[in-house]
């Protein structure tokens, strides 16, 4: 199979929708050799902040020396991101190869009258044997969603279970209370292996512990980090036993990510994976994560933000106040139909002097008429553009006319690679 081949059966599979539950994934994980079993596996769920404190995890691992293998969706800025190795993403050669065997697993169970994996399914198998032919010392594995009937959790026994903060989010599949989608959530958990989370609402620290408490699951809180603050575009945060860090992750949300990765990196330290606390300071110091309230530009300064459910628009207002107080800020707004979009414009009018809206490429994705005349319901100044393109146009226009004033693309992953591609093309900016 070649490369565009591989591209082509990944783009069919999705006809077969998203199917919660472990059986189908078992079958082909069987065809493919069960490699899974092969892996030191670190599983990260919750509903904000898995990708970040995957990138923390994997820049401190990586300058500790070990070849850290990570899986996380949704691709954003191309097919092959959500599989990177060394901080690489999987080649266009490794792709195509795995994909091969992939394909050859799904056509064998097909023959046997099985159903055909989901395209999800398909990704997560490939992942698995990608890290097994690379020899990777600890793989960073991301929930795609929920938690318990997630493929990614098959694995019987990962190093140490992580819970980043748990919210209310794709409630039509995980449940319409905090306890409902808590459970969901702590269904990764395994029996004597250790859970590491940040701290929760009341309602989910409580699902957690219980279950945690049921699985003889040893429950590790991280320590909050203190006193952070803003300068220079780093966010700076004060760790009881690291002192002050320095994160290039800039966002106000970071620093309670930070405090978790941290907390999973000493007990990854406890269960026989060394490294120094200098290598641990310059690792944390030095992660970065694409679309996660990311400077793309400074002339004029734009940035993009994955801010894609009530939660991370709270967290996008905090950030926005401590690294720009008193800006006007230009928005480019896109979001999928079946979020909280009236709630999520509602908090994000305070923000933005004027919000361009787009149509994020998504089956699932708002119109841009809809989401422009909502804003505009609700008080706010809207205006639906025809693509991408034209509304980053607009909004560096606005942004450049005078001091104090930003661009800010956020509401959708799915909108932000075109975002990035547009900004490039009308700045001229290369990377």
């Amino acid at each position: 199979m070649n490369y565009e081949d591989a591209v082509t059966f990944h783009e069919d599979a999705k006809r077969y929708g998203s199917v919660l539950g472990l059986t189908s994934i078992r079958a082909l994980m069987r065809e493919l050799g069960d490699v899974w079993k092969e892996l030191n596996i670190v599983h990260i769920a919750g509903t904000n902040g898995k990708g970040s404190v995957l990138s923390f995890l994997a820049s401190a691992l990586r300058e500790a020396g070990y070849l850290v293998g990570s899986y996380s969706s949704p691709a954003v800025f191309g097919l092959r991101e959500p599989y990177q190795a060394g901080g690489q993403w999987i080649s266009r050669e490794e792709y195509a190869s795995c994909m091969g065997e992939v394909a050859a697993a799904c056509e064998k169970m097909t023959g046997r009258g099985l159903f055909h994996p989901t395209v999800f399914e398909i990704e997560t198998a490939l992942a698995f044997l990608w890290f097994f032919r690379k020899g990777c010392a600890i793989v960073l594995l991301e929930v795609g969603m929920g938690g318990g009937t997630d493929a990614t959790n098959l694995i019987e026994r990962p190093l140490c279970s992580v819970f980043t903060s748990i919210g209310m989010d794709h409630m039509e599949f995980l449940g319409d209370s905090m306890e409902a989608i808590a459970a969901v959530k702590a269904g990764i958990l395994k029996t004597g292996v250790p859970a590491v989370t940040i701290g929760q609402p009341p309602k989910a620290d409580a699902v957690l512990r219980e279950e945690a408490r049921k699985k003889l699951a040893p429950y590790c809180v991280a320590e909050p980090m203190d006193a952070f603050y803003a300068k220079g575009g780093k966010l700076y945060c004060e760790h009881p036993r690291y002192g002050t860090l320095s994160l290039a992750m800039a966002a106000s949300y970071q620093a309670k990510n930070a405090a978790l990765a941290i907390r999973v990196l000493e007990v990854l330290r406890e269960l026989g994976y060394p490294f120094t606390d200098g290598q641990l300071i310059r690792g944390m110091e030095a992660a970065t994560w694409a679309g996660r309230f990311e400077c793309i530009g400074e002339s004029p300064i734009f940035y993009v933000d994955g801010a894609h459910n009530m939660d991370g628009i709270y967290a996008l207002a905090d950030s926005l106040r401590l690294h720009f107080p008193g800006w006007r800020r230009i928005g480019i707004m896109g979001v999928m139909a079946d979020k909280p979009y009236r709630e999520m414009i509602a908090a994000s009018i305070p923000l933005f002097e004027q919000i361009y809206a787009v149509t994020p490429d998504n089956p699932r994705a708002l119109p841009a008429q809809a989401l422009a005349a909502e804003r505009r319901r609700q008080g706010g100044e809207a205006e639906a553009m025809e693509s991408v393109e034209a509304a980053v146009a607009h909004a560096c226009a606005d942004a450049a006319k005078e001091e104090g004033v930003m661009a800010v693309a956020f509401g959708s992953l799915y909108s932000l690679r075109e975002v990035r591609r547009a900004f490039d093309k009308i700045t001229g900016n290369r990377r």
